[in-house]
């Protein structure tokens, strides 16, 4: 902003009418005699004073003129800053609006955001149940599957021993028979029997004629558990152990002079068989 100046005053006609009063108020003094009377010191007085008044009257109306031109250059450059001021109320008012704008989209968003957790929490819960349903029916659908298994692996090891006591009773037969022929044969065969039930864990056991009798290995046809150091005479079905677990003792006949106790035991006319499980499967996580 340019620097503003009050206008000038021509200040000698004042000066002039200042220097004529005085001269005036000096031509009395002079040509007065002394001591001046009451009515001289009133004429030299107001010439004086007028004079010194009306030449001060330029340099003060200036200094009124430069006093108001610096009051309307302080009251212009306020209303400026009144003006700024303005400008910097509207900036706070639209920040202010921005502010709440932000502050609602905000909200907005922690709303949204709060309805997707609890959405992805209840789905995750459903899934949760759900696989753990699903776990549930594939565990009783595995043990369905196990029961099976074991009744189905029973009962092939039930037939298997079966068609193998049939197979040893051939045996028997052709080595009472005497044919060599024969008796080879039959030897033969039984072997491949006995060697395919091993393949499937399935063994075959069979008493020594001379062995003693022990009642955790051999049972006797009748049942009865002769006395201890009874002698074997001959095996009459051979015994079978499946896995590692005992399916039958071993069916022999002792000699017949030995006398027995009067102790009696259940024989089996079938083979029974409890074949292990194996073992659950493990929990899936959920």
């Amino acid at each position: 902003m340019p620097e503003l100046e009050a206008p000038r005053i021509t200040k000698w006609p004042f000066l002039l009418a200042d220097a004529l009063l005085v001269g005036v108020a000096g031509f009395l003094i002079l040509t007065a005699t002394w001591p001046l009377s009451r009515w001289e010191i009133m004429g030299i007085v107001p010439c004086v004073v007028v004079g010194c008044w009306i030449g001060l009257i330029p340099f003060l109306r200036e200094h009124h003129a430069a006093v108001k031109l610096w009051e309307q250059a302080n009251l212009a450059e306020a209303a400026r800053q009144l003006a700024d001021v303005g400008s910097v109320a509207e900036q706070m008012k639209l920040a202010t609006a921005q502010w709440q704008n932000i502050h609602d989209v905000a909200t907005r968003a922690a709303q949204t955001s709060t309805t997707a957790v609890e959405k992805v929490t209840a789905e995750a819960r459903a899934f949760t149940e759900f696989l753990g349903r699903a776990n549930d029916q594939e565990k009783a659908a595995l043990k369905l599957e196990l029961e099976k298994l074991r009744r189905g692996g029973t009962e092939h090891v039930q037939v298997i021993v079966h068609i193998l006591d049939h197979v040893y009773a051939l045996y028997q037969a052709a080595r009472r028979s005497g044919v060599p022929g024969v008796q080879a044969q039959l030897t033969q065969f039984r072997g491949t029997c006995l060697d395919a039930a091993r393949r499937v864990g399935l063994s075959c056991y069979e008493a020594q004629p001379g062995d003693v009798f022990d009642p955790q290995v051999h049972q006797s046809p009748d049942g009865q558990i002769p006395t201890p150091g009874t002698r074997i005479e001959g095996t009459v079905a051979c015994g079978y152990t499946y896995q590692g677990q005992p399916v039958r003792r071993i069916l022999v006949s002792v000699q017949r002079e030995a006398p027995v106790v009067t102790e009696a035991v259940e024989v089996p006319t079938e083979t029974h068989l409890e074949l292990p499980l194996e073992p659950e499967p493990e929990e899936r996580p959920s």
